[in-house]
């Protein structure tokens, strides 16, 4: 009966193949360094990312507003409101033929046609309006933009008529940090641009949906 004999080890193997603890927590320290260091990044570029989103969705509806306008033959308008700073905006219909306004719309008489589409929920930590501090240039070249957010008229509502002719107005978002757009509808035949506008840029720029 043959004998069996053990195989010698390989120089420089050992049999503890796993970490120490030691090594362990140092590579747990380090992986929690980089997410800490990768974390505000990534928020950065979600932000980016939302406020897109979130004007493709109002240039899109604006757009839906419009040919609603046209095929029901009433003015049609999305109504901005804000409820604890909280925005949202929704589609509303004339039907007393005198245009949509928000007293009719409270009262129940101009309907809404559509969900309320809140702008957090589209795009977390977006605000409506334009922080005074960042000193934002007017699209237009008129000087510093004023706070208010919204430059849709006294009633915060982008109109069309049944002709699909809209009231001049433009929303103003930030994302609290460094970045604003604006989307913009143009009167006559309702032209949606989108814009946006970075701290320490000197003018506004075109954004492609």
């Amino acid at each position: 009966m043959k004998r069996l004999h053990a195989l010698p080890l390989q120089q420089g193997f050992s049999l503890q193949s796993g970490f120490s603890l030691t090594e362990l927590l140092v590579v747990l320290a380090l992986t929690g360094l980089i997410a800490a260091i990768a974390m505000p990044d990534m928020f950065f570029v979600r932000r980016q990312a939302d406020l897109r989103r979130l004007a493709r969705q109002i240039a899109g509806d604006t757009m839906r507003c419009r040919q609603q306008a046209l095929t029901s033959c009433r003015n049609v308008g999305l109504v901005f409101a804000a409820e604890q700073d909280r925005w949202y905006y929704s589609m509303v219909a004339d039907w007393d033929n005198d245009g949509v306004s928000r007293r009719d719309f409270l009262a129940g008489v101009d309907r809404s046609i559509g969900p309320r589409m809140w702008v957090e929920f589209l795009s977390g930590g977006t605000k409506v309006g334009v922080p005074v501090e960042w000193q934002v240039p007017d699209p237009s070249g008129r000087g510093i933009l004023p706070a208010d957010g919204m430059r849709t008229g006294n009633a915060n509502i982008i109109s069309f008529s049944r002709l699909g002719h809209a009231t001049a107005s433009t929303v103003y978002f930030n994302d609290g940090r460094a970045r604003m757009l604006a989307v913009r509808i143009h009167g006559g035949l309702g032209r949606i641009r989108v814009l946006e506008w970075r701290r320490g840029w000197p003018a506004w720029r075109n954004v492609r949906l």
